[in-house]
């Protein structure tokens, strides 16, 4: 009864999506979910088994808007998209079906009634920026984790930004009636559309109440109720406009609740209130960066102390103090330290590496020196299996895997070798 009903439509076209009427009975009821169809044509998409059929429930990916997904017969459905070439709606699947079988069709419910939620709260929040800031959508994006609307503006202020979403919650508990219909010519020039697409043919509108009437083709809730709550995500500069991330209605729960969960975790281990947790938090980072500056002292104290006890360790080569040491498993950060240190008193250059996953070598030489530092380098690197390195009075580079400390002295060994003294 309800494809033949829809038949009596004809085949005008619905111009801003460009897909014929009669046989898209999601325009007219985004909660049939189940139906019969015959296969008109079957194809492939991208090598993939896909089918047309005499009339469809399934929604395809357009507007911003992600497709359904389901059942036709056993097989499933994974995608669904509108052909460019005539505007017809093609199922892909993960298996074939031949042209004339008749399949009863099955559309995913919880992916349907989750992309109506999002859909049906877009419409309400990009009217409430509209109020509230002059800030026009011009941007829809329905994604897997979550919605997103791209604002034309040159900003919004977060006193704004949570007025608009405050009113978007307003309206839903209002429980507004949600009608979507193919106006007529004379009652479409008497509507004020949010924005009027410019489309040939038959236009479907989406009115929210007495709060919002836009062009649209996707699927929407009967009632603002059913899309429970908005809940805003973040806010970000996009292009020369503004986007806003948000979740509606079982997304907006899912995501309270496990905030929720986080929150009371938190505020368990740090023993407090959870109205206490921003104080709490503020006190353990200033306490943290007290510690790690009082840790970074003791730590430049170690390395002073260290670069004392290398300094004794010199040699002479060419009129010049070479100290060469190899370090167990220390940090690229520790040897450019020590290096500096060592190489603060003129006539000085240090030749320092360390092991481990990787081995690291860095050398310098005082500032009243030119000796070029590279062929040591390039020495000590070669010696552990290759690697780059650069630079000029500080040189550095890496390689090798799982380096052994002996390794590391070895090499180290041929850099001095290398160097080119007098």
């Amino acid at each position: 009864a309800l494809g033949t009903r829809h038949s009596a439509l004809g085949t005008r076209t619905l111009g801003h999506c460009g897909l014929e009427l009669a046989s898209r009975l999601y325009l007219h009821d985004s909660y049939s979910t189940e139906f019969f169809g015959t296969v008109t044509e079957a194809t492939e998409v991208l090598g993939r088994p896909a089918v047309v059929l005499r009339e469809t429930v399934f929604y395809p990916s357009s507007g911003g808007q992600p497709h359904d997904t389901g059942w036709l017969g056993d097989r499933r459905v994974v995608e669904v998209l509108v052909r460019e070439a005539d505007g017809a709606v093609v199922h892909v699947l993960d298996g074939a079906i031949e042209v004339g079988t008749e399949v009863a069709g099955r559309v995913d419910w919880g992916r349907r009634f989750d992309h109506m939620q999002q859909h049906s709260g877009q419409h309400i929040l990009s009217q409430s920026f509209i109020r509230i800031a002059g800030a026009p959508t011009v941007g829809f994006h329905l994604g897997v984790e979550y919605v997103s609307i791209d604002l034309e503006t040159a900003g919004i202020d977060e006193e704004r930004q949570r007025a608009a979403v405050t009113l978007a919650n307003d309206v839903i508990e209002r429980d507004l009636s949600i009608r979507a219909w193919f106006p007529s010519a004379e009652e479409l020039a008497g509507l004020s559309l949010r924005k009027t697409p410019d489309v040939d043919g038959a236009l479907r509108v989406v009115a929210i109440g007495d709060f919002d009437v836009s062009a649209c083709g996707g699927t929407h809730v009967a009632r603002t109720g059913q899309i429970g709550l908005v809940h805003g995500l973040k806010t970000e500069r996009y292009k020369r406009g503004l986007r806003i991330s948000f979740l509606c209605g079982g997304r907006a729960r899912r995501d309270y609740a496990m905030k929720q969960r986080i929150v009371s975790e938190v505020s368990a281990a740090l023993t407090c209130a959870v109205t206490e947790l921003p104080e709490t938090v503020q006190r353990l980072q200033n306490e943290l960066q007290d510690a790690r500056r009082e840790l970074a002292k003791h730590h430049e104290a170690g390395l002073d102390r260290e670069a004392s006890e290398l300094r004794t360790s010199a040699t002479l080569m060419g009129g010049q103090r070479v100290i060469r040491q190899g370090l167990d498993r220390r940090s690229v950060e520790d040897l450019k330290g020590l290096g500096l240190r060592l190489t603060s008193e003129p006539g000085t250059i240090a030749l320092l590496g360390t092991g481990g996953d990787r081995a690291q070598f860095v050398m310098s030489r005082s500032e009243d020196l030119s000796t070029d530092l590279r062929p040591a380098l390039q020495a000590a690197l070669t010696a552990v299996g290759g690697g780059k390195g650069g630079g000029t009075r500080i040189v550095q580079g890496g390689g090798g895997v799982d380096v052994s400390l002996e390794s590391v002295s070895l090499a180290l060994e041929l850099a001095a070798a290398a160097l080119a003294l007098g």
